[in-house]
């Protein structure tokens, strides 16, 4: 039963994060070209270690790092490497400005690794509200305070927003100015539960921010900030999916996580 949910996990960690890791994949290969043609073909394998030592070290400090240290350890790490590069011999010294992009593309990719590896670590199960990580055991307090929250948050400074209650899961990510996509779950281990608010019909689409910058989801399931608090409301009433509202269930409720 174990191994189940672990693949369970790690299908969905895939399934959630394969087009933010295939972006960073063809920004690395374009930065690749890019300075290859810059250095008339030659000097690839110097490239190559650049762009490894980057993401890297872009990695390393997206997921070692405290959250909101990241930006400054980030900007002194590209200051040393590049300003270290710089005094080197031969085409090291003109080579530098390969890690900027490189660390930057570091750090999404580290964001999306430790994502995943915090939603897919064993929960051990408790019947108190979780909200964005802190704990609250009376739903009153819980309701007001994750409401609150939700009013002001940004996912691009902040992540997702969640709201978990003994297996029951409430998501969003986005912001109150350009909308919220919402995902909710009453048993979050079972995949056939997932729901998204909204509909994924129609062919517009609308950007909402999140953490490694602005993406695209189809305009019927990015939600208003009213929308979504009344979709928090009744998850903790229901402690799942409010039947109330309009959910979309399937394949594409996991592919718009976003990682």
């Amino acid at each position: 039963m174990r191994d189940t949910q672990d693949s369970s996990q790690f299908i969905r960690f895939l399934r959630g994060t394969w087009t933010l890791l295939a972006m960073a994949l063809v920004f690395a290969t374009g930065i690749f070209f890019s300075a290859l043609s810059l250095r008339n073909g030659s000097n690839g394998v110097e490239i190559v270690a650049l762009l490894l030592l980057g993401l890297a070290g872009g990695g390393l400090v997206r997921g070692l790092v405290r959250e909101n240290l990241v930006a400054v350890v980030f900007i002194v790490l590209v200051v040393g490497e590049c300003a270290l590069l710089s005094q080197l011999s031969g085409p090291w010294s003109k080579l530098w400005p390969v890690l900027i992009p490189a660390n930057a593309i570091g750090v999404m990719v580290g964001n999306v690794v430790r994502q995943g590896l915090l939603e897919s670590r064993p929960r051990i199960s408790r019947d108190v509200w979780v909200i964005n990580g802190a704990e609250e055991p009376r739903t009153e307090s819980a309701r007001a305070v994750s409401l609150a929250e939700l009013s002001s948050w940004d996912s691009a400074k902040s992540g997702r927003f969640r709201v978990e209650r003994n297996g029951g899961l409430f998501e969003a990510i986005g912001n109150p100015v350009m909308g919220f996509i919402v995902h909710c779950a009453a048993k979050l281990q079972e995949e056939s539960d997932w729901r998204i608010l909204g509909s994924v019909e129609g062919g517009d689409e609308t950007e909402i921010r999140i953490p490694s910058g602005p993406a695209y989801a189809p305009s019927g399931v990015v939600v208003d900030l009213e929308t979504a608090q009344a979709a928090l409301q009744g998850f903790f009433h229901y402690r799942g999916p409010d039947p109330g509202l309009k959910w979309t269930s399937g394949e594409q409720v996991l592919d718009l996580k976003f990682g």
